[in-house]
């Protein structure tokens, strides 16, 4: 159940569209609350551990900056202090505290280098802290940031199951649900492709199948002789070894991974800022994910990070 304020919209959106009763059903039994942020200003760091997007983090004494391994430092994409928001869209987030966003590179567009850091202790430790001294920012060429106050809106979302019913039963309606944008805790770009079934194979094992889980044994095997024509002997190697065995995993316990997958869920997605200068590809989104089970344990070592672009 939405909060009050956010059902009272879901119902005048129902009543406007003339949604007939099942797809009614359908939305008010699927609707999620999310939060979306907008740009509130240029950050002049007046003001300590306020939610923020690029420029300099504030953070506790004892923080290391994260590093890749040429010693290039990862770029702070957001801090989100948990006390700003105006609902919680989500039982198992921490109530207080706040969250850190650090990227690295983005290339290829899957499973990018990231780090998520929650602190919880004591704010007023807390110091604007600029990147590490002597070294270089990963993409520097990209990434000029100009860090702006961020500020919170809730508001309602569907999931990808109710948004294709709508699309197809009532498509003035979805044309008229906004499912995009900035957003915390709110939906995966579906445009992009099932970015929570990647999450969920790059988490468990099974990334050799990223982009083959739809295909057959025989398909791999396939491709594997056709790698070993042309030379390609350790990628064949790779699809008969590890790929496979995956592949019919996942094939044979499809059920019990595809509940699984369904527990991951989008933490943060950032659009292509242009007041920011942020460009991620030809105007893509970066949307870090999370595992709900791992949320409630407050265990971020598990996220995933994708890159949807068109």
């Amino acid at each position: 159940m939405l909060p009050q304020g956010l059902q009272k919209d879901l119902e005048r959106f129902i009543q406007t569209q003339e949604l007939d009763e099942r797809v009614a059903k359908l939305v008010n039994s699927q609707a999620e609350p999310l939060l979306r942020f907008t740009l509130a200003g240029e950050e002049d760091y007046v003001c300590t551990g306020n939610s923020r997007v690029a420029g300099c983090p504030d953070l506790p004494p004892s923080f290391e900056w994260p590093l890749d391994s040429d010693g290039e430092y990862w770029t702070f994409i957001a801090q989100i202090n948990l006390d700003e928001l105006p609902i919680t869209p989500y039982a198992g987030l921490p109530l207080r505290g706040i969250l850190y966003f650090f990227l690295g590179l983005d290339e290829p567009a899957y499973d990018i280098e990231h780090r998520i850091y929650y602190y919880d202790a004591d704010l007023t430790v807390l110091k604007k802290t600029a990147p590490p001294d002597g070294r270089e920012e990963i993409s520097e060429e990209n990434r000029g940031f100009v860090s702006h106050k961020i500020s919170f809106e809730p508001d309602w979302t569907l999931p990808e199951e109710a948004m294709d019913t709508l699309m197809e039963d009532f498509p003035d309606a979805y044309d008229a649900l906004e499912n995009g944008g900035d957003t915390f805790w709110g939906q995966h770009q579906s445009w992009a492709g099932d970015t929570p079934l990647d999450a969920y194979l790059c988490r468990n094992g099974m990334q050799d199948i990223l982009f083959s889980h739809h295909k057959t044994a025989d398909q791999i095997r396939l491709e594997a002789r056709e790698a070993e024509e042309r030379g390609s002997l350790e990628y064949a190697q790779r699809l008969l070894t590890q790929a496979i065995p995956q592949l019919e995993e996942y094939n044979r316990n499809k059920g019990r991974h595809k509940t699984r997958t369904a527990n991951w869920h989008v933490l943060l997605s950032i659009s292509s800022l242009d007041e920011v200068g942020m460009c991620w590809w030809d105007a893509g989104y970066v949307e870090f994910l999370i595992d709900k089970s791992d949320l409630e344990c407050l265990d971020f070592s598990r996220t995933y990070v994708n890159l949807a672009t068109s």
